[in-house]
């Protein structure tokens, strides 16, 4: 069952397409990645879906109901989370109250300027298992601004899984790390994304053939193909406009 669908999704900057005519159906529980090179629109696409960006048009359903256009907030309280290339947290706010501000929302606290967050149990203590399940107990009470850069991406993908999204949207997740940090967050992710559906935008092939269940290849725009990780390893489409074909000469 499709969870996300695009259908001829188009963005302009002016007179300059950008997205053009995209369609794609991510299921339920899936593992998606969406690769390409650098300017190909991958991040403009994640900004539709979204809200960041108004689509020009097209329409984008989550759950067989459009979401393009709304303020993103109301994308997330529908059960979209995303990260971006640039950690996105409150750097000044503890470990633990990052992933607090993210569960309130969720649990029924809204706009309230009368419950005090500090007595509220089960609130707490479902921030307390988050930061369990990311690793960053033992860094509950630091500023989220000292972190290491792996522990904020970390924290950022903390906040994300608090919200109770269904779909999750990471923008280049490992980008900056060590082999070992990478390695690390690979498993966070897998693990932390159990039961969700998990689509992500990454440049390291070993990190997104490994992980994904079908990738897609966005090409100035446009999707050029959609298919397991072995049947995109071995298109010649993809690899004359985004892997690179060798020649005998090399």
């Amino acid at each position: 069952m499709s969870i996300l669908t695009l259908n001829n999704v188009h963005k302009n900057f002016g007179e300059t397409p950008i997205i053009r005519g995209v369609n794609l159906s991510i299921e339920e529980g899936e593992r998606h990645a969406i690769i390409g090179p650098n300017g190909a629109g991958k991040s403009t696409l994640f900004h539709l879906i979204s809200g960041k960006y108004p689509v020009t048009e097209g329409t984008i359903s989550l759950r067989g109901h459009a979401i393009q256009n709304l303020p993103p907030f109301e994308i997330a309280r529908r059960g979209l989370a995303r990260s971006f290339q640039v950690t996105n947290i409150f750097s000044r706010l503890s470990v633990f109250e990052n992933i607090r501000a993210g569960l309130l929302w969720k649990m029924g606290y809204g706009y309230s300027f009368w419950n005090l967050l500090g007595r509220q149990h089960d609130l707490n203590t479902a921030a307390h298992s988050i930061l369990d399940q990311i690793g960053l107990s033992q860094r509950a009470d630091y500023p989220a601004g000292e972190l290491a850069y792996a522990q904020q991406r970390a924290l950022e993908l903390g906040i994300a899984i608090a919200s109770g999204a269904e779909v999750i949207l990471l923008d280049e997740p490992v980008a900056g790390m060590s082999h070992s940090e990478a390695e690390n967050a690979v498993a966070l992710i897998r693990r932390v994304t159990e039961g969700k559906t998990l689509i992500m935008v990454e440049h390291d092939m070993s990190i997104v053939f490994g992980i994904a269940d079908r990738i897609s290849v966005l090409v100035y725009g446009e999707l050029i193909a959609c298919d397991t990780p072995s049947n995109i390893r071995s298109s010649e489409k993809v690899q004359e406009a985004y892997l690179g074909t060798v020649t005998a000469d090399e």
